[in-house]
């Protein structure tokens, strides 16, 4: 069977061409996208020439010795000071260099039992590499360190920190010792009494050391820690008596808002910070690089939402509106998941460079230092989208003491592309899925038209090739096209019925015709035979009797096949044991052929059908013969009954010759034979066919197909276990 696309399959490909419109449209769009860029890149490029031309001739912006005052910081912000040396975790200050007369001394907040606690602290924030520096010196008369065996970490001389990411949960940390020397940090419970885990922190290292007036504390942070949306509070905790271990003073080293937010960590300039504090925009992002390509100042994020309302689900509405409401929320919902595959989204949540990092190396920044104009794209620091920068140098004079960098992501024009092609892809899909719509309807109704007129087609000739329906009821009233099919074959089943009937009645007209003048040469021989007697004995004589006697054979074989049909109807059926049938039969053929061995093997007893008996015995004649002629010599033909699938099924097996490849199907067709071994027998190949005429008319069927295990060859005759049901409801229907 020949197998290829079907009617509504080709309807539907051809409605794929109505794909191309959105194809060209995002081709339109996509190069629309090069050219909104462009102008993007013109924008940022004015924009850094107006933020530089602010800053030029400003030299007091970019010397080394820029104070930071962090009590004049907005807020709760710190500024950490750039420190130039190394700094060595030893509890000594003297590394600190000139950094030290920017400390600031911070005094108890709250004093739990005495009023008279004289503590204070001097701290210090600073950076320098890829570490957060911090010194405390902490001025107390009764310093207490944490007793061996004493599990809680609050009955002690300890140093609190607490860490808090954008919308995280806060980590709380304690730096205790026992001695002096290299402290330990834990991570704490809410209350700060308990280690959570009870193994210390070894990302952090703080380092204790006794002195005259308490004792100083150097400690150091990883930045990874401290990104730029990281908050930070410091508190000094102080425990003066020895046998309550009671906190007696709370320190605060950071500045504590009303709100109770965490204070924030600024390392750059906060001069430059607020002369472009009126630029800050919320999709822009400035940066400010010294000579030194470090990193003065930055404002602004260019992180930001894609400025799409979420879809919600109808909630409200009811009735009509609330299924229009419902169709609408599930279109958009499929638009939006197809446009997440073909268009590029813009990134809500892509990762960029921090705003404390200390030093830029990009290529766009030496060219803007060398006094050169310059504009460039970079991916963001994950991949996950595309950032558009222009840098303008800063001029003091002839000199160049820095640069400014202005940059955007691309997720603005990215939204208006995705804006532009979401309408048209719409627009198209709705026309599209009408259009296919259509198509699919009247794809399926003329599908649906075919395989009827198909299936009135195969019902018209049963499997025999007999024709039962000469005229065509499917599509016999259609105007169309398969209206004309229809009565055309309706036209060609007419003619073909005529002249199957011609062949039905020509072996009864040929019998006719041939046996008389069969008769004339028969009586003819014998009357030769008398006049003249020693004709006789003649082999010529002879031969022509077998010859006459052959043709009456092939007479006999014609009529009978054709005959058959008409006999088997008025034939009365019975309901016997098909095993007890069998084995009767196999005693009679044993008896009239003793030198051909049987053997018989009943898997299921009983096995009862309803049959007309001579029938079936006529059949299993047949197949008997047929395999006796075959059999190998020495070899027994062997019986097997059994109940297969509500059917009583006979396998009658002779080793032997093989049936040639394709014939198995084609045995039972009438004037099929294969050559015997016994030449004078006649075979006009009527015999099997017979056998299929009896098995169809008994709701049966016949098969046959060589042995797997050896040379030979397997009859099957299939016949219905008798139902009584059935059969009752069968003769109702004939009454």
């Amino acid at each position: 069977m020949r197998s290829g696309f079907s009617i509504r399959t080709k309807l539907l490909l051809v409605a794929l061409l109505l794909l191309l419109i959105p194809w060209m449209s995002y081709i339109y769009v996509r190069d629309l996208k090069t050219f909104l860029l462009s102008g993007q890149e013109s924008a940022l490029s004015l924009t850094s020439r107006a933020v530089a031309t602010v800053l030029h001739d400003r030299p007091e912006l970019f010397t080394e010795d820029t104070n930071i005052d962090p009590e004049e910081s907005d807020e709760n912000d710190i500024y950490a000071t750039p420190l130039a040396d190394f700094i060595a975790l030893n509890g000594e200050l003297n590394d600190w260099g000139e950094q030290t007369t920017q400390a600031v001394t911070y005094f108890p907040e709250n004093d739990l039992l005495n009023e008279e606690n004289n503590t204070s602290v001097n701290h210090l924030l600073g950076y320098r590499g890829n570490f957060m520096y911090g010194f405390f010196e902490v001025i107390d008369d009764s310093v207490q360190l944490r007793k061996r065996g004493f599990l809680r970490v609050d009955a002690a001389d300890h140093i609190r920190m607490t860490l808090q990411d954008p919308g995280r949960a806060e980590n709380r940390y304690t730096l205790i010792a026992r001695e002096p020397g290299r402290m330990s940090i834990y991570l704490m419970d809410e209350a700060w009494q308990y280690p959570i885990t009870g193994k210390p922190n070894y990302d952090i290292a703080a380092e204790l050391k006794l002195t005259d007036q308490g004792y100083n504390v150097e400690v150091r942070i990883p930045r990874f820690m401290l990104a730029s949306e990281t908050r930070l509070s410091l508190t000094v905790v102080d425990v003066d008596n020895p046998s309550t271990l009671a906190i007696a003073a709370l320190i605060p080293t950071t500045p504590q808002s009303e709100n109770d937010d965490l204070s924030r960590i600024l390392v750059q300039s906060p001069e430059i910070a607020k002369i472009l504090k009126g630029l800050d925009r919320s999709d822009t992002r400035i940066w400010v690089i010294d000579a030194e390509k470090r990193v003065r100042t930055v404002v602004g994020n260019i992180i930001t939402d894609n400025g799409k309302e979420e879809l919600r689900k109808p909630s409200s509405a009811k009735g009509l509106e609330y299924v229009w409401e419902s169709l609408r929320y599930y279109y958009n919902k499929s638009l939006q998941t197809i446009f997440a595959y073909i268009i590029e989204q813009p990134s809500v949540d892509f990762a960029d460079l921090e705003g404390d990092i200390e030093q830029r190396n990009d290529l766009i920044i030496e060219r803007a230092l060398r006094g050169e104009i310059t504009s460039d794209r970079r991916p963001s620091l994950d991949n996950q989208g595309t950032i558009l920068m222009s840098a303008h140098p800063v001029f003091m004079g002839d000199d160049i003491p820095g640069a400014v960098i202005v940059e955007q992501s691309t997720n603005q024009v990215l939204r208006q592309q995705q804006e532009t092609l979401e309408n048209v892809i719409s627009v198209t899909l709705l026309v599209l899925i009408t259009v296919a719509t259509a198509l699919l309807f009247f794809a399926s109704r003329l599908t649906l038209r075919i395989r009827r007129l198909r299936n009135a087609t195969e019902t018209a000739i049963d499997r025999d090739g007999r024709i039962v329906n000469q005229k065509l009821l499917a599509e016999a009233k259609s105007g169309d096209e398969l209206g004309d099919l229809s009565r055309s074959v309706s036209n060609m089943l007419g003619r073909l019925s005529q002249y199957t009937s011609y062949l039905r009645g020509l072996p009864d007209t040929l019998a006719h015709e041939v046996s008389n003048p069969l008769n004339v040469v028969n009586s003819s021989l014998h009357n030769l035979s008398q006049e003249i007697p020693e004709s006789a004995d003649s082999k010529y004589m002879e031969r022509a009797k077998n010859g006459i006697n052959r043709i009456g054979s092939i007479l006999r074989n014609l009529t009978e096949a054709a005959n058959l049909e008409q006999a088997m109807q008025a034939e009365t059926r019975e309901v016997i044991d098909l095993a007890e049938l069998i084995e009767s039969y196999v005693d009679g053929y044993s008896f009239s052929n003793p030198e051909q061995a049987f053997d018989v093997i009943i898997h299921s007893r009983p096995l009862l059908v309803e049959i007309a008996p001579d029938y079936i015995a006529q059949a299993l004649d047949k197949l008997v013969d047929n395999a006796i002629d075959f059999a190998a010599q020495d070899t027994a033909i062997v019986f097997k009954a059994r109940e297969l699938d509500n059917f009583a099924q006979i396998d009658i097996i002779n080793q032997g010759s093989r049936l040639p490849e394709g014939m198995a199907e084609r045995i039972f067709e009438p004037l099929v034979s294969l050559g015997r071994k016994d030449a004078q027998k006649i075979s006009l190949g009527m015999g099997l066919y017979i056998v299929k005429l009896i098995a169809s008319f008994h709701g049966g069927d016949v098969l046959a197909r060589n042995l797997l295990s050896s040379d030979g060859v397997i009859f099957s005759l299939s016949l219905p276990i008798y139902n009584p049901r059935l059969s009752d409801k069968a003769q109702k229907d004939s009454t």
